[in-house]
């Protein structure tokens, strides 16, 4: 990775040399994104199951109590001003230090708020040891308020091999601080230094490799647009966040824990493939779509490009899920877990929906119009309200019925026509992408649900196994046979080719 002096501190704001061979340079941080995904998981993985045999049900139950409050601190953090420096075509050395003093002194807030809550939050639970625990995880504001605009500027410059190696080496920090506290006895405080590892890791990281040093705070530098943005984004993500969280209230309200219990396992299921797979792609996408979003021309053949190779990856996918949802649960949650089946196809098929609505918004931010973004958000929290309301009439699973199919019918053709009124594409040409691949996957799945209905195989893994690999062929047949998705899928296998040849060039 090529060092950034303070000398040469100019080079961490100028982009213009990345709007050359942008298609290469995407592809390659793709890779190296989704390669680190892989990673994490991984250690992710390794974590939950030595701290599962260290700890006591209990000591997660005691830091999840906490989380609640700390999930929603998080979404004010960075107060949208990482996308803020992302974004923005030209950019100063005294704006991004602005910046930087505005998350420092949100951290340092978010930090004391948490301290003086954390009596109120032990009296909420009435649990003596959350007053300790609440404010030694408030650290992780006050640290992380540090290391957020020169993680940006890294994500900025698209490097991403060293924001790669930044996290995993933190998060694998964290872990082994953690299972070390864990396996000498300190219980549920190895739940609290994980965190806190993982993040002071960071923020030394970032400082060593960016190189970057803030100036003082000025006046005059032009910052007041770029945390006008960031407010508009945290808007946005705090209306996303409590959206979010409108349909397990509701099924928990409703339904009670045995109800809840259902969901939440379905949903974390389901949201496996998203959760693993868009967060690197989207991460990707953001500086990528930024450097071009001032040449309509050049953003709407992105933008078209994109959304028909990101509907074609995950159609597929997601009806696949819902189709063979039985299998998966039997496979996953074991015996006893039936009721979760239905609620896990309907949570399938609004699976549909976030990759596409991810897309847009990630669209939305990077030609700096975070105030739609904000609008749409209210407006969609609005329908998720009524329809979840409507739902209710049918008991919990009238709940996520009604959340998922507003969610495919009405919440995302309605965001595709308002982002195509600030968007270089109408929403004609985004059904045009989209029609090809859903008349595809939807042939692929009435194939797939014939089959099982006269399959003998009664086994999940073999199962899923047979019906995957059939419902693989019988997709990339539909989708040779027709010209838009034909060339989607030269699209894909070029794009595969251009990451293959680059990672042997390399070596």
């Amino acid at each position: 990775m090529q060092d950034i002096t303070l000398q040469d501190k100019n080079q961490l704001f100028d982009t213009d040399h990345l709007k050359t061979g942008l298609k290469e340079r995407a592809v390659k941080s793709a890779g190296i994104t989704l390669a680190a995904q892989g990673i994490k998981l991984i250690l992710q993985l390794g974590s939950i199951a030595i701290l599962a045999r260290l700890l006591l049900p209990s000591d997660f139950g005691l830091i999840a109590m906490v989380t609640v409050f700390t999930g929603l601190a998080l979404q004010f953090m960075e107060g949208g001003l990482s996308m803020a420096t992302i974004q923005r075509e030209h950019i100063t050395h005294a704006q991004v230090s602005n910046l930087f003093w505005v998350n420092g002194a949100l951290g340092a807030g978010l930090c004391l708020l948490g301290v003086l809550i954390s009596p109120l939050v032990a009296i909420i639970y009435d649990e003596p040891r959350l007053t300790l625990v609440m404010a030694a995880m408030s650290l992780t504001f006050l640290i992380g308020g540090l290391s957020v605009q020169h993680d940006a500027l890294l994500r900025r410059q698209m490097r991403f091999k060293a924001v790669s190696v930044i996290d995993i080496v933190s998060m694998a920090t964290g872990i082994i601080a953690g299972v070390t506290a864990a396996y000498n006895g300190l219980e549920y405080w190895a739940l609290v230094i994980s965190p806190v590892g993982t993040i002071a890791t960071k923020t030394i990281m970032c400082w060593l490799i960016v190189r970057w040093v803030p100036s003082l705070m000025s006046r005059g530098s032009g910052v007041r647009p770029l945390l006008g943005f960031g407010a508009n984004l945290t808007g946005a993500n705090f209306i996303g966040y409590i959206a979010t969280n409108v349909t397990p209230f509701a099924v928990g309200y409703i339904g009670g824990a045995q109800s809840l219990g259902l969901f939440n396992r379905a949903n974390v299921l389901t949201s496996i493939p998203s959760s693993q797979m868009l967060p690197p792609v989207m991460n990707v996408l953001q500086p990528t779509l930024a450097r071009v979003a001032h040449d309509p021309k050049r953003l709407r053949s992105t933008l078209t490009s994109i959304m028909g190779k990101l509907v074609l990856a995950t159609m597929f996918v997601t009806l696949t899920m819902a189709i063979l949802a039985d299998w998966i649960v039997k496979l996953f949650l074991g015996s006893g877990w039936e009721g979760a089946v239905p609620i896990f196809q309907m949570l399938a098929v609004f699976s549909l929906v976030e990759p596409i609505a991810g897309f847009l918004a990630v669209s939305l931010i990077a030609i700096g119009n975070a105030k739609a973004l904000l609008r749409w958000k209210t407006i969609t929290l609005s329908i998720l309200i009524v329809s979840v309301g409507i739902g209710s009439y049918w008991g919990a699973f009238g709940v996520v019925t009604a959340y998922a199919l507003s969610g495919v019918f009405i919440r995302l053709p309605g965001f595709l026509y308002y982002a195509s009124r600030f968007l270089p594409v109408t929403f004609g040409e985004f059904i045009k992408a989209l029609l090809p691949t859903g008349v595809c996957a939807l042939l692929t799945a009435a194939a797939l649900h014939f089959l099982k209905q006269h399959t003998l195989i009664q086994n999940p893994i073999a199962g899923l196994a047979v019906f995957i690999a059939a419902a693989a062929v019988i997709y990339l047949l539909l989708c040779l046979l027709t010209k838009p998705t034909r060339n989607e899928l030269i699209g894909i296998i070029d794009l595969i080719k251009l990451l293959t040849t680059r990672k042997l060039a390399s070596k």
